[in-house]
C-alpha cells in the first residue's frame, strides 16, 4: 500500500496537541468519492487554531488540517470530474472534521469540488485562499442584486483588517 506525506495533528496521553510532518497510507486520507493530488494550500486563522490545544476546531483526532487546498483530480465518480482537471475546495468539513489540505492527496466528497477558471492557476488561486474566495463570492453577490460601482463610489467594509475584508477592499 502506498504512503503519503502529510502535516497530522494528533493528541498526547496528556491531551496536548501535537503535530509533524507523517507518512500515511490511503485508509487515512478520507473518504470521499474524488482524489486529488493537492499542489497548494493556504494557511488560515482556522488551521493556526487546529495545531492548539483546545483550539476547538478539530473534532476528532488524529487529523490533517489544511482547510482549503487547490490541485488537480486524480479519479472521481462524479461524471462532471475528470482526471487531470484542475480545482479547489475551501472550507465545508476540510481540515476539521476531514482529511484537509495539508495531505498529498486527499479523498474528498465531489460536492466540495469547485473547477478552476481557466486562466486562475492552483498557486494563485491559494495566494487568494479561502477569504479571497469568500470577498469575491460576497462581492458577485452584492453585483447581482444591483449593486454597480458607479452608483456606490464609496463602500464600506467592516473588519476590512481580517481576511475577507481586507481582500474585499482590494478587489
Amino acid at each position: 500500500m502506498k504512503a503519503f506525506k502529510n502535516y497530522v495533528v494528533r493528541t498526547n496521553e496528556e491531551n496536548q496537541v501535537t503535530h509533524q510532518v507523517e507518512e500515511v497510507t490511503e485508509s487515512f486520507l478520507g473518504e470521499g468519492n474524488t482524489t486529488i493530488a493537492v499542489e497548494y494550500s493556504s494557511i488560515n486563522y482556522k488551521d493556526m487554531l487546529a495545531l492548539q490545544t483546545k483550539g476547538g476546531v478539530i473534532r476528532s483526532y488524529p487529523m490533517i488540517p489544511g482547510i482549503d487546498l487547490a490541485g488537480t483530480i486524480i479519479s472521481s465518480e462524479d461524471p462532471s470530474l475528470s482526471p487531470g482537471d484542475s480545482v479547489l475546495i475551501t472550507g465545508y468539513k476540510l481540515g476539521t472534521e476531514h482529511t484537509g489540505g495539508f495531505s498529498e492527496v486527499p479523498g474528498v466528497p465531489s460536492e466540495w469540488v469547485v473547477k478552476l477558471p481557466k486562466n486562475l492557476s492552483a498557486k494563485d488561486a491559494m495566494l487568494y485562499g479561502t477569504a479571497g474566495f469568500t470577498a469575491a463570492l460576497s462581492i458577485a453577490a452584492l453585483e447581482k442584486n444591483g449593486m454597480k460601482v458607479e452608483d456606490q463610489p464609496e463602500i464600506l467594509v467592516t473588519g476590512a483588517t481580517g481576511g475577507v475584508g481586507s481582500v474585499a477592499t482590494q478587489i
